[in-house]
């Protein structure tokens, strides 16, 4: 047994100075205040130093850490990242794959699988998320268009055959086909989201209709008002803030979007709605330089990636503890909603806030420590310890010539 203490402690629904968790095993066995709590002798000491006790972070929308991929397609990416995810906090994730041929789609769905199984031995991995090949060409940011297709069913049917482990699928609804792809992902019990998309609020309305549910990286490659027939109309920012049916999630690295876009967000989704994500990319934690990706130039500064010609960011370099800490000054958070939105919020819009999500009897001992600067200085993932200060070291090899060992 394990209890984590010496610490302020974030429950849902308190905030408990000189709280403690109690943990067996991979399961929280109780929370409270430190002396309220009946601790066997034999139980190992985890001492917080005065600093936070929060639900370790849940990303729902990450590419890549370290110059390993999610479309790798190879088991030992997946350790590799989920490994080194819990330095920032991490206890769960869903890896996501870019726009690529179906095949290599269907392989990396595959590896995820097989890494589900295997353990993973740092942060869970909760499943696989499809971010294109079917997305709008006009709004496909980084996504080379050569690879955007429109959904077929004689083509997305491999895809499907992976349902068991496909988390979050996104697709632009205004695409031919797109309506039947959604119905089918729902009856799947798929989280269908909307991106790189250019739909109107009809188009939207549709597709919520069907099934969709979501919104992958909240004004980001979103199109807005325009006129149809001359008459103004709802593009799909207007429309995802005004449809209630919609959650989303939002990239707090500091350069995606301006504080005011994120005070909005907030202010119309709330907290439950909305999700801190970092949309992390292969790249993070590389050192600085050009790469290639997809086909694409690459190029990387200290705290953001973008493509070369400058139209578009290449995903974030960012971390979770580097946008919750951004979120928190850009959006001026009490820290129990910050929380939330990296903890059970994104737990919640994935269906796992039964097991995830909050420092709750029962669920899984996922913790992250904070100090007071909101750095992570431990992770507990499923009961197992890990240091986040201990150093990483960059070595040769890896998609980008480079990758991060711990």
């Amino acid at each position: 047994m394990l209890v984590i203490e010496n610490g302020t402690l974030y429950t849902p629904t308190r905030v408990i100075p000189d709280g403690a968790v109690l943990v067996d095993g991979q399961r929280i066995e109780a929370v409270g205040k430190r002396d309220e709590l009946v601790v066997p002798t034999e139980t190992q000491h985890l001492d917080a130093g005065g600093g936070s006790i929060v639900p370790g972070f849940v990303n729902v929308h990450i590419h890549g850490v370290g110059g390993y991929s999610s479309l790798d397609g190879e088991v030992a990416s997946l350790q590799a990242m989920s490994l080194l995810l819990t330095r920032h906090g991490v206890t769960s994730w869903v890896p996501t794959t870019g726009s690529a041929p179906l095949d290599d789609i269907e392989g990396a769905l595959v590896a995820i699988r097989q890494a589900m199984r295997a353990d993973t031995g740092g942060a869970e991995i909760l499943g696989g998320y499809v971010e294109g090949p079917y997305l709008s060409a006009e709004e496909r940011g980084a996504h080379p268009v050569e690879l955007l297709i429109a959904p077929r069913p004689e083509e997305y049917s491999k895809l499907l055959k992976h349902a068991d482990v496909m988390r979050v699928f996104t697709v632009a609804p205004e695409l031919p086909g797109a309506l039947e792809l959604i119905r089918e992902l729902k009856k799947l019990n798929i989280l269908v989201s909307v991106g790189h998309s250019v739909a109107i609020d009809e188009e939207l309305s549709r597709a919520v209709d069907a099934g969709l549910s979501h919104a992958t990286h909240m004004f980001c490659n979103m199109g807005t008002l325009r006129r149809a027939n001359l008459r103004r109309v709802a593009g799909l920012v207007e429309s995802i803030l005004l449809d209630d049916r919609v959650t989303t999630e939002i990239i707090t690295d500091g350069y995606h979007i301006a504080p005011s876009l994120m005070k909005l967000a907030l202010k119309v989704k709330g907290p439950e709605n909305l999700a801190i994500i970092t949309d992390g990319s292969s790249l993070s934690g590389l050192p600085p330089g050009s790469y290639t990706r997809s086909g694409r130039d690459i190029i990387l500064e200290e705290e953001i990636s973008y493509v070369a010609d400058r139209s578009a960011y290449a995903g974030s370099v960012a971390t979770m503890d580097h946008c919750l800490r951004v979120a928190i000054e850009s959006m001026d958070l009490a820290l129990p909603d910050a929380f939330r939105m990296a903890s059970l919020t994104p737990a919640t819009i994935l269906g796992v806030a039964d097991r995830k999500g909050s420092l709750e009897t029962g669920k899984d001992a996922d913790v992250a420590i904070l100090d007071d600067d909101l750095r992570v200085v431990h992770t507990v993932a499923r009961g197992r310890v890990f240091d986040a200060t201990s150093e990483a070291r960059l070595e040769e090899g890896g998609e980008f010539g480079w990758r991060v060992a711990l």
